[in-house]
């Protein structure tokens, strides 16, 4: 995750952060409505006729990735 001030960082990665805090919560319906969220504004960020700048979106598919490892029932 990026290491500049919460205060500089897009809405996006806001709602990172605190996706990433729900799931160490265990707070699993937060974290859910945090990804959806995290969709919204990704998807308003970029807009219709834009390009989004972001060269790395790999923590974005981590975040999905821990989502559903997390709502995986265990064996």
């Amino acid at each position: 995750m990026l290491e500049l001030p919460i205060y500089t960082r897009r809405l996006s990665d806001k709602i990172l952060w605190a996706f990433d805090q729900a799931i160490e919560q265990k707070s699993l319906e937060v974290a859910g409505l945090l990804m959806q969220a995290l969709e919204l504004a990704l998807t308003r960020e970029g807009g219709a006729g834009r390009t989004d700048r972001r060269q790395d979106l790999d923590h974005v598919m981590a975040a999905y990735d821990k989502l559903k490892e997390a709502t995986q029932p265990t064996a």
